[in-house]
């Protein structure tokens, strides 16, 4: 596989009810099948070479072997099929202000997500989960929490351009009193709070999955 970024050898898997013999008769055929995750957009190039030994006779005892080889290639295009929009809120500073906050009390944050269907087809998603850095944790407020008295949603189904929203809440899990807290910060001091994975799977059952890249707050003044 000829992926926009690198090129990846990729094995053929035979089905467990098929005959693993390579031999051939004739109107016979041979199936193998190719996985591959597609972590990049853009042109991806499937190349499969064959190679062969076809034997033939001339009607007397003595056959002939030949060895033949041929190649197929199988262009396509890769797009996203889920787009993600994030945005942080700083609880504690929207609760106490600015130039209140005292560094000793905990951090908290509201992380919330668009999610739009991108694809030509609907999905089903079946996990959203946020893993957080370390000494945060996070509270997922989704469907996939159950709420005492009210009946468990089912999971989000997403028609082409349909847009979910999802949440969590994030703490910090230590606090060292007259000290700054022990977070994962940027050059640019925006504190580093983990990255968002998504699941989904197509009307065909074809699986999905996307994880963001590390999700940071803004710019603290």
């Amino acid at each position: 596989m000829q992926a926009p970024t690198q090129t990846i050898p990729l094995d053929l898997t035979a089905a467990e009810e098929e005959d693993t013999k390579s031999e051939l008769l004739f109107g016979g055929s041979l199936q193998r099948t190719v996985r591959f995750d597609l972590q990049s957009e853009g042109n991806h190039v499937l190349a499969v070479s064959v190679s062969y030994t076809e034997t033939s006779g001339d009607g007397g005892d003595e056959l002939k072997s030949r060895n033949r080889t041929f190649r197929k290639l199988y262009q396509f295009i890769a797009a996203p099929c889920l787009s993600v929009r994030t945005k942080v809120s700083d609880l504690s500073q929207q609760a106490q202000g600015k130039d209140k906050r005292s560094y000793a009390e905990p951090m908290s944050f509201a992380l919330e997500a668009q999610l739009e269907n991108m694809a030509d087809g609907p999905i089903t998603l079946e996990k959203v989960a946020f893993s957080p850095k370390h000494s945060l944790s996070t509270t997922s407020i989704n469907w996939d929490v159950s709420w005492p008295g009210v009946q468990k949603m089912d999971h989000p189904f997403l028609m082409p351009r349909d847009v979910t929203q999802v949440a969590f809440l994030i703490k910090q899990s230590h606090v060292e009193q007259r000290s700054k807290p022990q977070l994962e910060t940027t050059k640019d001091g925006r504190i580093i709070l983990g990255q968002l994975a998504i699941r989904w799977r197509t009307a065909m059952g074809d699986q999905g999955f996307l994880t963001t890249g590390w999700l940071t707050t803004r710019k603290r003044p």
